[in-house]
C-alpha cells in the first residue's frame, strides 16, 4: 500500500471521527438550550437599569412632558 492512500483513509478516518463528534456535541447543545426556556414558567421580571449619575445630576421626581 502506497503512502500516498494510507493518508487518504486515515485523514477520511478522521474527517469521519470528527464529524461525528461535533454532531455529538451539538445535539446536546441544541437539547439543552430548549430545557432552559422550562425552568423558569415563562415570567420575565421587568427591572428598571441601576444608573451611576455624576454628582449633581438626578432624575425628575414626575415626567415632565405630559402625554396626549
Amino acid at each position: 500500500m502506497s503512502s500516498t492512500l494510507l493518508d487518504f483513509i486515515l485523514c477520511g478516518f478522521t474527517y469521519v471521527l470528527l464529524s461525528y463528534f461535533l454532531g455529538i456535541w451539538a445535539k446536546s447543545k441544541l437539547t439543552n438550550a430548549t430545557g432552559r426556556d422550562e425552568e423558569d414558567g415563562g415570567s420575565i421580571e421587568a427591572m428598571p437599569p441601576v444608573l451611576d449619575l455624576p454628582p449633581g445630576v438626578s432624575w425628575p421626581k414626575k415626567e415632565l412632558v405630559e402625554s396626549e
